[in-house]
């Protein structure tokens, strides 16, 4: 593996054909699409709140800073260890820890060097100066969008590295950054937001696992669907069950429906790059990336952020890429690559 820098919302279904990958078996992730009516999103930390509203007519004014004990408490990460014996889940964890730990030193204005700047960036002065807030030294910096951008390898399958497989590693790199948020701030809740079931289903297999337990005897203290909530919860689901329980085709988001930190998985391998169409429905990437109170980690590959062209012949999907591609040009983000020979 090698690292390197590189309020209320209404939706109603519409019926749509289903995607192979889909919860077949779920009402509204089977045969369903999110279609958003009303909005209010100056809940959303400035910089996150701009980019939402690249896909509206009408600008919004964000009302809230992001805490700075957001900041202060990533900033308490230590720095990762030398291992004698280093595999490939340690240098994940260790991916994580480095992440992690250089966003918060962008959000208190340090130096760092593993992560790459956004092309776009937030016009941090001008937010601050329209509302009531004053720009002080205390004031962190805005930064709640952040890419991971993940490749795979493999030797014994050469370049046609598998769905499953792929999806196992995303999950290796979800588990341990929600091992490392958990580990500074247990109280902040963690949505894993998931286009498909089998992903949702490999990052609980990985939280399960524990294998980055040696960092955090927290991992005892997550919970997953169906068990007791002790402290904080992490909910891995499928996006469209993450909106919330609904006997009818309207659905409501509330506060329940809002995390702390999102961590989005939209990534693929080139062997499953016709499932891009559905991958990149707007509406499902702005569902996903919305529910983040302070920050959205976004887990996506080259294959869904720089596809062929004629991969985006299709509208609906050229509206989805360049709605990522938004993300990605206002993200600060970092590279992986894992050895899934080594998982």
């Amino acid at each position: 593996m090698y690292i390197s820098r590189p309020s209320r919302v209404e939706y109603v279904d519409v019926t749509r054909p289903a995607s192979p990958f889909e919860d077949t078996d779920e009402t509204f992730s089977s045969q369903s699409t999110i279609v958003q009516l009303t909005e209010n999103f100056s809940r959303l930390n400035p910089d996150l709140g701009e980019f939402v509203s690249t896909i509206y007519s009408k600008a919004f004014k964000p009302q809230k800073v992001q805490a700075r004990r957001i900041a202060n408490a990533l900033n308490s990460i230590p720095p990762p260890r030398n291992s004698q014996a280093p595999d490939e889940y340690f240098n994940i964890l260790s991916f994580a820890q480095r992440f992690l730990l250089a966003l918060s030193c962008i959000m208190l204005k340090q130096p760092q060097r593993d992560l790459s700047p956004p092309l776009l960036t937030y016009a941090q002065e001008h937010s601050i100066r329209s509302s009531s807030s004053p720009i002080t030294d205390a004031t962190p910096h805005p930064l709640s969008l952040a890419l991971i951008r993940l490749h795979t390898t493999s030797k014994r399958h050469r370049d046609n590295v598998g769905y499953e497989l792929h999806v196992k590693a995303e999950a290796a790199v979800t588990a341990a950054l929600v091992t490392v948020i958990q580990e500074c701030l247990p109280g902040e809740d963690i949505f894993v937001a998931t286009p498909h079931r089998i992903q949702r289903q490999a990052v609980k297999a990985a939280l399960s696992a524990r294998h980055f337990e040696t960092l955090s005897h927290l991992l005892d203290k997550l919970t997953l669907d169906g068990e007791e909530k002790i402290k904080s919860t992490v909910t891995v689901d499928t996006i469209e069950r993450l909106q919330g329980v609904s006997c009818t085709p309207i659905l409501i988001f509330t506060v329940g429906s809002e995390a702390a930190f999102v961590i989005c998985l939209f990534s693929l391998p080139q062997s499953h790059i016709s499932d891009l169409h559905f991958l990149l429905e707007r509406r499902r990437l702005n569902v996903a990336i919305s529910r983040a109170k302070s920050m959205c980690v976004l887990i996506s590959s080259n294959e869904v952020l720089r596809p062929a062209v004629d991969a985006l012949t299709n509208e609906e999907t050229a509206k989805g890429h360049t709605f990522i591609r938004a993300f990605a040009d206002r993200a600060w983000s970092s590279n992986i690559s894992v050895d899934i020979d080594a998982l």
